[in-house]
């Protein structure tokens, strides 16, 4: 077997050889679970939509104003 044949493989062997090492601290997992907090969720949308209806409102404004100065 080659040399990567001991080392460990998936998110739990890692942790694992960490504990072992004693580096507990330093283990962070490359894919850890995604974040369910409905609240903090609905809080960025919330937010996002606010910045996108401020956007389109900021946009309007600008294009009326072009057309206001084009008539003149």
């Amino acid at each position: 077997m080659g040399s990567g044949s001991t080392r460990p493989n998936n998110a739990d062997d890692k942790m694992i050889a960490a504990i072992e090492r004693g580096d507990q601290d330093e283990f962070k997992d490359r894919k850890p679970p995604k974040n369910t907090d409905k609240k903090l969720i609905k809080a960025k949308e919330a937010k996002a939509e606010k910045a996108r209806a401020k956007r389109d409102r900021l946009k309007a404004l600008r294009l009326a104003a072009e057309e206001e100065s084009k008539t003149k």
